[in-house]
């Protein structure tokens, strides 16, 4: 079974898109932007799957899409196989061997007109088509195989108490029957979940009654005793295909709930992580309802799950369902690259009416799919943002902080890319594809200014439209000197002063400064490379053992260079450069704008009474969003640039 077209001329937010599905396709994404309708999609195929009788039911998240103002088409591919009933039944009919195996709902509801048919390709004539179709549709309703499952994006798993008259119920209950398998494929994931506890309590106490009736027996008789099957090995085995490490053991009659190994330790399911949980659910559905050949409609299948286990889960889905079709309404990159671009379709918005206009196949717009990679965000999904490329390596919260520093919506996305030129390089490089996928992307790139001078600074802004911040690193921003008095103030720590405690900071690692400036000098370039004592005898130092011993201290550190007399004169002088100019911006005002931004910060948060730079940081955005006017001009011009994009 699967869907080989759908058309919607209006319903909805849909208007005039068409999709069309090679036979091969046995995997779909449904891919775009919030709001463009991928779940309403799922949906819509929910409806047409019931009206051909291939669902016994539908549960409406929303308004029966039927009852919709509409008109729609949906051209389902019956394959032999899929229905025994309809594979034995029909063979006689005349009409059968010109059946071309597919057939379509077609439904239109407007003021003036209200029409639902059904009709098979190819057969010719209309009176014989429309009776056929609906010997189709009465024998796939009548079918007790399981051709569809439905499994919504509302998946939360919370502890699950069940009372004793449930579990009573549970236990009498056959859950073989067509009722409790294709009877409750279509329902919502909550029901679901909560029956599924139940399943398998029942199903472990029936498998063991049944086994210690046939022991009993086969001992009275005289014969062998039949051995143990385990009706779970499946569901365990399926289970280790994705997570390895996790061992379904059993159930817990007592405590009611499912019980797992995970590397020797025990665990009820309610004590596994998020994403255990979503697997361990997810297959348990594949399990029970033994989907093969039908559809399998799952809304967000990287729903609490990281980007590994999606790409496992839906390889084992694409192992699982053989001759059907999956669907995935999703955001993720993982699901998208398992389908292929052949199989992706991406929904795309019309910026005057709103409306959904546009589905295209991702392989026609190869584009965006080079775009995704590059930004490691799904492009489809990402119209109108703001991607920033920053200067570093990825670091705890570091993203947070750009943003707060940002003070712009949740349409801007900060992303660490490493040194200066992979910042310049990825910038121009997105900025020329995100022009040619014409979804409003907007690219920036900002750099660290350490110590890069004015003409450098200026060159990246104006030939590349790089901003390079104005003070050494972004943790500079809140060593804003009238900040930090204001906070001081609030801490009763009136008498000290803010330049004072950054000086003092800033001295205990001017080693560290004066290295880091020696490094970017141009005249270092002609050394050898420098060796790992300079570098750590020179960090190490302090300001005070500068102004103590100068010409020492320096003697000391070009000592471990391990450089001939002539090169280790050439290191003595850029030494010397780099720790006058660390004498000079020492007694400048504006110091705080020149030190080390994350090692200051964090020494003179302490000495502002706060128990870590995290705490200042955030005292900091609560003053700032308070006091506009406290705001430092130099973040002012950081806000600026990215309000320019």
């Amino acid at each position: 079974m699967r869907i080989r077209q759908i058309k919607i001329k209006f319903w909805r937010h849909f208007e005039n898109i068409e999709l069309n599905l090679d036979e091969e396709s046995g995997l779909v994404c449904v891919v775009g932007a919030n709001g463009t309708g991928k779940s309403h999609l799922l949906e819509l195929i929910a409806a047409c799957a019931h009206a051909i009788g291939l669902s016994p039911g539908i549960e409406k998240q929303r308004s029966d899409p039927f009852s919709d103002l509409h008109e729609f088409m949906l051209k389902f591919d019956i394959d032999e196989g899929v229905s025994e009933i309809i594979d034995k039944k029909l063979v006689p009919c005349p009409e059968y061997s010109d059946w071309d195996r597919t057939i379509t709902i077609s439904s239109k509801n407007t003021p003036e007109t209200v029409k639902k048919e059904t009709m098979c390709g190819g057969i010719v004539d209309q009176g014989s088509n429309r009776q056929f179709s609906e010997l189709i549709v009465r024998h796939l309703s009548e079918s007790k195989e399981v051709n569809f499952v439905f499994l919504d994006a509302n998946r939360a798993y919370p502890k699950k108490n069940i009372n004793v008259h449930e579990i009573a119920n549970a236990y009498e209950t056959d859950w073989t029957t067509a009722e409790y398998t294709r009877g409750r494929s279509f329902k919502e994931t909550t029901t679901l979940y909560e029956e599924w506890i139940k399943y398998f309590l029942a199903k472990e106490n029936q498998s063991g009654n049944s086994l210690i009736k046939k022991i009993r027996i086969a001992r009275l008789q005289g014969m062998e005793e039949p051995k143990f099957e385990d009706h779970f090995e499946k569901y365990k085995n399926s289970l280790q295909i994705i997570l390895k490490h996790l061992v379904f053991t059993g159930v817990d009659s007592k405590k009611r709930t499912l019980l797992f190994d995970t590397t020797g330790l025990e665990l009820s399911f309610d004590q596994l992580s998020g994403g255990e949980r979503e697997i361990a659910f997810l297959v348990g559905q594949i399990d029970r309802f033994g989907l093969r050949r039908g559809l399998f409609l799952l809304d967000e299948p990287e729903l609490h799950l990281n980007a590994d286990l999606i790409r496992s889960w839906v390889e084992f889905l694409t192992s699982t369902v053989e001759t059907g079709q999956i669907w995935l309404a999703t955001h993720s990159l993982e699901a998208v690259e398992a389908a292929g671009q052949h199989a992706t379709f991406v929904l795309e918005r019309s910026d005057e009416t709103r409306n959904v206009d546009r589905i295209s196949r991702l392989d026609d717009r190869p584009v965006l799919s080079v775009l995704s990679r590059a930004v490691g965000t799904p492009a489809f999904s990402i119209s109108q943002l703001l991607f920033v490329f920053v200067e570093g390596e990825e670091g705890v919260g570091e993203r947070e902080r750009f943003r707060k520093l940002a003070a712009l919506p949740q349409d801007i996305r900060f992303l660490e890319s490493g040194s200066c030129t992979e910042v310049i390089r990825k910038v121009e490089s997105l900025r020329a594809l995100a022009h040619e996928t014409d979804t409003g992307i907007r690219i920036g790139g900002i750099v660290d200014r350490d110590f890069r001078s004015e003409t450098e600074a200026a060159r990246l802004s104006v030939d590349r439209n790089i901003f390079v911040l104005p003070v050494h690193e972004a943790e500079n921003f809140f060593l804003h000197p009238p900040t930090l008095r204001i906070l001081l103030n609030q801490h009763g720590r009136t008498s000290l002063d803010p330049l004072d405690l950054i000086r003092a900071a800033a001295d205990a690692r001017a080693g560290s400064w004066i290295f880091q400036h020696m490094m970017a000098t141009s005249d270092l370039k002609s050394l050898p490379v420098v060796s790992g004592g300079t570098k750590s005898g020179t960090k190490s130092i302090s300001w005070k053992q500068f102004e103590s011993d100068w010409e020492g201290t320096v003697q000391n550190i070009a000592k471990v260079s391990m450089l001939d007399a002539s090169n280790n004169e050439k290191l003595k002088k850029i030494l010397q450069i780099s720790a006058k100019k660390y004498d000079r911006i020492r007694a400048e005002n504006d110091l705080w704008k020149q030190c080390e931004g994350k090692q200051v910060l964090n020494s003179v948060s302490q000495a502002c009474g706060f128990s870590d730079a995290r705490a200042l940081t955030e005292a900091a955005f609560v003053l700032w969003n308070r006091e506009s006017m406290t705001i430092p001009e130099e973040l002012s011009q950081f806000r600026s640039y990215l309000g320019s994009l």
